[in-house]
Protein backbone atom coordinates (compact mmCIF):
# COMPACT_ATOMS: atom_id res chain seq x y z
CA UNK A 1 0.00 0.00 0.00
CA UNK A 2 2.84 1.91 1.05
CA UNK A 3 4.72 1.63 -2.62
CA UNK A 4 1.39 2.76 -4.50
CA UNK A 5 0.99 5.40 -2.19
CA UNK A 6 4.92 6.67 -3.47
CA UNK A 7 3.89 5.84 -7.40
CA UNK A 8 1.00 7.95 -6.99
CA UNK A 9 2.81 11.10 -5.37
CA UNK A 10 5.77 10.75 -8.21
CA UNK A 11 3.28 10.66 -11.07
CA UNK A 12 1.57 13.82 -9.32
CA UNK A 13 5.11 15.40 -9.01
CA UNK A 14 5.75 14.01 -12.54
CA UNK A 15 8.80 12.23 -12.06
CA UNK A 16 9.32 10.94 -15.81
CA UNK A 17 10.69 7.27 -14.89
CA UNK A 18 7.38 7.12 -12.81
CA UNK A 19 5.62 7.95 -15.75
CA UNK A 20 7.22 5.40 -18.42
CA UNK A 21 6.73 2.66 -15.65
CA UNK A 22 3.23 3.09 -15.65
CA UNK A 23 2.69 3.63 -19.06
CA UNK A 24 4.90 -0.04 -19.66
CA UNK A 25 2.42 -1.43 -17.00
CA UNK A 26 -0.94 0.05 -18.47
CA UNK A 27 0.35 -1.01 -22.19
CA UNK A 28 1.12 -4.40 -20.82
CA UNK A 29 -2.61 -5.07 -19.45
CA UNK A 30 -3.99 -3.53 -22.98
CA UNK A 31 -1.66 -6.13 -24.65
CA UNK A 32 -3.19 -8.70 -22.11
CA UNK A 33 -7.05 -8.15 -22.43
CA UNK A 34 -7.02 -8.22 -26.15
CA UNK A 35 -4.91 -11.38 -26.60
CA UNK A 36 -7.46 -12.54 -23.91
CA UNK A 37 -10.41 -11.32 -25.60
CA UNK A 38 -9.31 -12.26 -29.71
CA UNK A 39 -8.96 -15.68 -28.16
CA UNK A 40 -12.27 -16.22 -27.26
CA UNK A 41 -13.78 -15.54 -31.10
CA UNK A 42 -16.70 -14.77 -32.29
CA UNK A 43 -20.16 -15.74 -30.29
CA UNK A 44 -20.92 -17.85 -33.20
CA UNK A 45 -18.09 -19.88 -33.29
CA UNK A 46 -19.82 -22.02 -30.71
CA UNK A 47 -17.87 -20.70 -27.76
CA UNK A 48 -20.59 -20.20 -24.80
CA UNK A 49 -19.98 -17.01 -23.16
CA UNK A 50 -21.11 -16.89 -19.29
CA UNK A 51 -24.04 -14.71 -18.57
CA UNK A 52 -25.49 -14.29 -22.24
CA UNK A 53 -29.30 -15.66 -22.69
CA UNK A 54 -30.90 -15.20 -25.22
CA UNK A 55 -34.87 -16.45 -25.55
CA UNK A 56 -36.40 -15.95 -29.13
CA UNK A 57 -39.95 -16.75 -29.56
CA UNK A 58 -40.19 -18.38 -32.89
CA UNK A 59 -43.88 -18.15 -33.36
CA UNK A 60 -47.29 -16.77 -32.43
CA UNK A 61 -50.60 -18.32 -32.64
CA UNK A 62 -53.59 -16.86 -33.92
CA UNK A 63 -57.01 -18.22 -33.79
CA UNK A 64 -58.94 -17.01 -37.47
CA UNK A 65 -62.92 -17.72 -37.73
CA UNK A 66 -65.70 -16.91 -39.68
CA UNK A 67 -66.07 -15.99 -43.63
CA UNK A 68 -62.80 -18.11 -44.36
CA UNK A 69 -62.27 -21.53 -45.85
CA UNK A 70 -60.54 -23.28 -42.80
CA UNK A 71 -61.42 -21.56 -39.51
CA UNK A 72 -58.62 -22.34 -37.22
CA UNK A 73 -56.02 -21.66 -35.21
CA UNK A 74 -52.48 -21.42 -37.33
CA UNK A 75 -49.05 -20.74 -36.31
CA UNK A 76 -47.48 -17.68 -37.54
CA UNK A 77 -43.81 -15.90 -37.03
CA UNK A 78 -44.00 -12.60 -35.67
CA UNK A 79 -44.05 -9.65 -37.60
CA UNK A 80 -46.58 -11.48 -39.45
CA UNK A 81 -49.81 -9.28 -41.40
CA UNK A 82 -53.19 -10.46 -41.08
CA UNK A 83 -53.50 -11.08 -45.01
CA UNK A 84 -51.18 -13.53 -44.54
CA UNK A 85 -53.33 -15.35 -41.71
CA UNK A 86 -56.77 -15.13 -44.12
CA UNK A 87 -53.85 -16.76 -47.04
CA UNK A 88 -52.89 -19.89 -44.44
CA UNK A 89 -56.76 -19.81 -44.04
CA UNK A 90 -57.02 -20.79 -47.29
CA UNK A 91 -58.59 -17.35 -48.17
CA UNK A 92 -61.36 -15.88 -48.09
CA UNK A 93 -65.34 -17.73 -48.67
CA UNK A 94 -67.18 -15.66 -51.09
CA UNK A 95 -69.98 -14.50 -48.54
CA UNK A 96 -66.72 -12.58 -46.78
CA UNK A 97 -66.58 -8.72 -45.76
CA UNK A 98 -63.40 -8.02 -47.00
CA UNK A 99 -64.26 -4.58 -45.45
CA UNK A 100 -64.66 -5.89 -41.70
CA UNK A 101 -60.75 -6.65 -41.19
CA UNK A 102 -57.70 -4.66 -41.58
CA UNK A 103 -55.22 -7.09 -43.63
CA UNK A 104 -52.83 -5.08 -43.38
CA UNK A 105 -52.44 -4.92 -39.03
CA UNK A 106 -49.59 -6.94 -37.33
CA UNK A 107 -51.30 -9.52 -35.83
CA UNK A 108 -50.70 -10.54 -32.22
CA UNK A 109 -50.15 -13.75 -29.73
CA UNK A 110 -53.80 -15.40 -28.83
CA UNK A 111 -55.63 -13.06 -31.19
CA UNK A 112 -58.65 -14.29 -32.78
CA UNK A 113 -59.69 -12.71 -35.98
CA UNK A 114 -62.86 -12.65 -36.52
CA UNK A 115 -63.87 -12.18 -40.46
CA UNK A 116 -67.57 -11.20 -41.02
CA UNK A 117 -69.34 -12.46 -43.73
CA UNK A 118 -71.61 -9.93 -46.56
CA UNK A 119 -75.20 -10.73 -44.81
CA UNK A 120 -74.21 -10.28 -41.34
CA UNK A 121 -76.60 -8.43 -39.08
CA UNK A 122 -76.63 -5.07 -37.85
CA UNK A 123 -75.59 -6.47 -34.59
CA UNK A 124 -72.37 -8.54 -36.25
CA UNK A 125 -71.59 -4.97 -38.35
CA UNK A 126 -71.79 -2.61 -35.06
CA UNK A 127 -69.56 -5.31 -33.22
CA UNK A 128 -67.00 -5.10 -36.49
CA UNK A 129 -67.12 -1.39 -36.28
CA UNK A 130 -65.69 -1.19 -32.38
CA UNK A 131 -62.05 -0.96 -32.31
CA UNK A 132 -60.41 -3.85 -30.90
CA UNK A 133 -57.96 -2.60 -27.48
CA UNK A 134 -55.62 -6.09 -27.98
CA UNK A 135 -55.11 -5.64 -31.75
CA UNK A 136 -55.17 -1.71 -32.34
CA UNK A 137 -52.10 -0.12 -33.37
CA UNK A 138 -51.19 3.67 -31.49
CA UNK A 139 -52.28 5.57 -34.81
CA UNK A 140 -55.60 3.59 -34.43
CA UNK A 141 -56.09 4.19 -30.34
CA UNK A 142 -54.98 8.36 -31.24
CA UNK A 143 -57.81 8.53 -33.42
CA UNK A 144 -60.08 7.67 -30.09
CA UNK A 145 -61.29 11.30 -28.92
CA UNK A 146 -59.59 12.20 -25.94
CA UNK A 147 -56.72 9.67 -26.66
CA UNK A 148 -53.35 11.13 -27.71
CA UNK A 149 -49.76 9.97 -28.49
CA UNK A 150 -48.87 9.59 -24.71
CA UNK A 151 -52.34 7.99 -23.53
CA UNK A 152 -52.32 5.15 -26.71
CA UNK A 153 -48.63 4.53 -25.59
CA UNK A 154 -49.67 3.72 -21.82
CA UNK A 155 -52.50 1.48 -23.35
CA UNK A 156 -50.28 -0.63 -25.45
CA UNK A 157 -47.80 -0.74 -22.67
CA UNK A 158 -50.60 -2.01 -20.11
CA UNK A 159 -51.65 -4.69 -23.12
CA UNK A 160 -48.06 -5.67 -23.24
CA UNK A 161 -47.57 -5.80 -19.56
CA UNK A 162 -51.07 -7.88 -18.32
CA UNK A 163 -51.78 -9.86 -21.79
CA UNK A 164 -53.95 -8.03 -23.43
CA UNK A 165 -57.47 -6.89 -22.14
CA UNK A 166 -60.30 -9.00 -21.34
CA UNK A 167 -63.05 -6.49 -20.96
CA UNK A 168 -63.13 -2.83 -21.83
CA UNK A 169 -63.65 -2.03 -17.97
CA UNK A 170 -60.01 -2.76 -17.73
CA UNK A 171 -59.00 1.06 -19.14
CA UNK A 172 -59.56 2.13 -16.26
CA UNK A 173 -56.46 0.44 -14.94
CA UNK A 174 -54.32 2.54 -17.63
CA UNK A 175 -52.73 5.48 -15.99
CA UNK A 176 -54.48 8.90 -17.70
CA UNK A 177 -58.26 7.32 -18.29
CA UNK A 178 -60.88 8.70 -15.73
CA UNK A 179 -64.45 7.85 -15.39
CA UNK A 180 -65.32 11.13 -17.82
CA UNK A 181 -63.05 9.93 -20.90
CA UNK A 182 -63.59 6.30 -20.31
CA UNK A 183 -67.80 6.39 -20.50
CA UNK A 184 -66.95 8.37 -23.86
CA UNK A 185 -64.85 5.41 -25.35
CA UNK A 186 -66.58 2.45 -23.54
CA UNK A 187 -69.19 2.36 -26.39
CA UNK A 188 -66.18 2.74 -29.10
CA UNK A 189 -64.20 -0.33 -27.79
CA UNK A 190 -64.17 -3.94 -27.80
CA UNK A 191 -61.19 -6.12 -25.89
Amino acid sequence: MEKLKNTLSQLRARDRATIRKVGYFVALAIVAVWVLLSSLGPAESGKVLAGKTTVAQSSLFVDIVGAVQRPGVYPVAIDTRLFEVVSAAGGFTKSADQKSVNLARLVTDGEQIIVMSGDSGDAAKTQSKLLSLNSATEVELEALPGVGPTLAARIIDWRSANGGFTAVDQLLKVGGIGDKLFAGLRSMVQP
